[in-house]
């Protein structure tokens, strides 16, 4: 089953309070251009430069953002603003955070070099689909700086309730980094290279599998690059570097675990009609308009809250429109015909709010073709729910969709299935920071 490893951690020389907290950044998928360039401003060490660069004009084949990175990473391992680790090690974290609904919550786990394998093993399981293009960047970064810089993060079982006890011992002495990072997590981090502390931690893991619950286009591009390093120089060892991945484990149990939804906008909708969606809608949907006001932050609160009483009972979304700017709670109808729609026939991956929006409102109601939505030709995907909202009532979108978050039963469920949600179905939060702990890659070399 799943294989973890020490590894090498390569760390900012930079370990303490807000020197470490401004050369960190949030994931590349969750930092917008406005935010890229003010990380790009904040420091000339942020990590954003490696994971996320800017394009510059005559930029080509020879030098672009990607080159870029890997001369970056280079020079700031010469010049010490990165420091290799003497030995392997793991790594476990703590972040502590509030969650939206005011409580302190402390989640925890450790890094780990992860064995790549392939998905059709059933020993590394996905939960979404991926989209296109992130794959494609990522690989661009992953060629050139030849090192994970933003670990995927992994869940697995613990029955037995005993990571808490293992973490307890690990980290009994202090931590080799702390800080906040700009979300207003507080990070701490250890490093473990005791034999008997390493060993009860993969004891954690071992004869599991390991659920992926961000970072599928990371782990699809490490395959893809370990399957062209294998093409290109055959021979490479069994245990080269670029047959693992950089990732957090954290168990499914773990009272600091939240997850969030991923909201869809849409746009450039051909001949798009609020009256006539919202007739083709009634057949499926009980129809449920919310009268507070959105453009009051009390009103967008209770529509939210709204929807959240669905959560768990039947599929349900939000529906926000530009025209009336008016939101609706759509509650799919038990008595619905949804014979005409392409449904799965799994059971669970069926009853996900998250497939029956993609596949009857999306594809069969308005037309989107699963390419397309992959494509994000006229789906985009947001985070927040009032910045949802916003665009909505600013014209920018005609309508969006809200959702409650997908419970971890689901998540669970599907992929002991070997099913897979339609993409950005889950959001597990805090996000992992890019910056705390970062691991090369040599193929001819140790994980």
């Amino acid at each position: 089953m799943a294989e973890i490893v020490p590894f090498r951690g390569i760390r900012f020389a930079a370990s303490r309070g807000r020197e470490l907290g401004q050369l960190l950044a949030p994931p590349y998928d969750l930092i917008s251009q406005e935010q890229r360039d003010e990380l790009l401003r904040r420091s000339p060490h942020n990590l954003v430069h490696l994971t996320l660069g800017e394009d510059r004009s005559g930029d080509g084949p020879e030098t672009n953002r990607y080159t870029r990175a890997a001369a970056s990473w280079r020079a700031w391992l010469a010049e010490g603003v990165l420091r290799s680790d003497p030995a392997p090690a793991l790594y476990p974290l703590e972040q502590t955070f509030w969650s939206p609904d005011g409580r302190q919550l402390v989640r925890r786990g450790f890094l780990a070099a992860i064995r790549l394998h392939e998905f059709s093993e059933g020993i590394i399981v996905p939960h979404e689909k991926t989209l296109l293009g992130p794959k494609a960047d990522r690989l661009a970064v992953l060629r050139t700086v030849r090192a994970n810089l933003s670990p995927i993060f992994g869940l697995y079982r613990d029955e037995a309730q005993a990571t808490a006890g293992a973490l307890d011992r690990a980290c009994a002495d202090e931590p080799v980094a702390e800080t906040d990072s700009e979300d207003g997590v507080h990070q701490r981090l250890w490093r473990v290279t005791d034999g008997a502390r390493i060993a009860a931690l993969q004891a954690l893991v071992e004869g599991q599998r390991i659920f992926i619950a961000d970072g599928h286009h990371r782990y699809e591009t490490a395959l893809l690059y370990r399957s062209q390093l294998d093409a290109a120089t055959p021979g490479l060892p069994a245990d080269g570097g670029h047959r693992y991945i950089l990732g957090f484990l954290c168990p499914m149990s773990d009272p600091g675990l939240v997850i969030y939804p991923t909201h869809r906008l849409l746009f450039g909708l051909k001949d798009f009609s609020l009256a006539s969606l919202l007739a083709r809608l009634e057949p499926y949907f009980r129809i449920e308009p919310i009268a507070e006001s959105l453009l009051k932050a009390a009103g967008r609160a209770w529509a939210v809250a709204r929807l959240g009483e669905h959560a768990g009972k039947a599929s349900a979304f939000l529906m926000v429109s530009a025209e009336d700017r008016l939101a609706r709670v759509l509650v799919l109808r038990d008595d619905a015909d949804l014979s005409g729609a392409r449904l799965p026939e799994n059971p669970t991956l069926r009853a996900l709010d998250v497939t029956v929006l993609h596949s009857l409102v999306l594809q069969h109601l308005l037309g989107l073709s699963p390419e397309a939505q992959e494509k994000q030709e006229n789906v985009t995907y947001v985070r927040d729910a009032g910045e949802a909202v916003n665009r909505v009532l600013s014209g920018e979108h005609p309508v969006g969709f809200l959702l409650n978050p997908t419970p971890m039963w689901q998540v669970e469920a599907v992929g002991d299935a070997g099913e897979t949600m339609p993409q950005k179905s889950t959001l597990f939060a805090p996000r992992l920071q890019s910056g705390l702990v970062m691991r090369a890659i040599d193929p001819a070399g140790p994980p």
